[in-house]
């Protein structure tokens, strides 16, 4: 019995990487590098923000008519920010479209 352990651990071990692996996309996030911001802003904001960004209720604080500079909405989609966590798959010019995007909002 000792000596199927260490089997056991290894297919199991070897079945979690192959999960891992298959599903490293999911982890990711979707790819939102060439969309307009107003989808990267419904696809990773609307949940919690509202769809014009009114905010939902115990969710999501509301950024429309705030003025959020573009600088501060990058860090803190970079960083998060209390509930709100971090979203690293924004990046480059699609970080930028949004945060423009959340300053704008009216």
């Amino acid at each position: 019995m000792k000596k199927a352990w260490p089997v056991v651990f290894g297919v199991g071990a070897a079945a979690l990487v192959a999960v891992l692996l298959l599903f490293q996309d999911g982890f990711r996030g979707p790819d939102l590098s060439g969309s307009p911001p107003e989808e990267i802003f419904r696809v990773t904001c609307a949940a919690c923000h509202g769809l014009r960004g009114e905010g939902i209720l115990n969710k999501g604080a509301a950024l429309r008519g705030m003025g959020i500079p573009a600088e501060k909405v990058k860090a803190m989609v970079r960083n998060g920010k209390n509930m709100m966590p971090a979203q690293p798959h924004i990046k480059g010019e699609a970080l930028e479209r949004l945060a423009k995007y959340v300053e704008g909002l009216r």
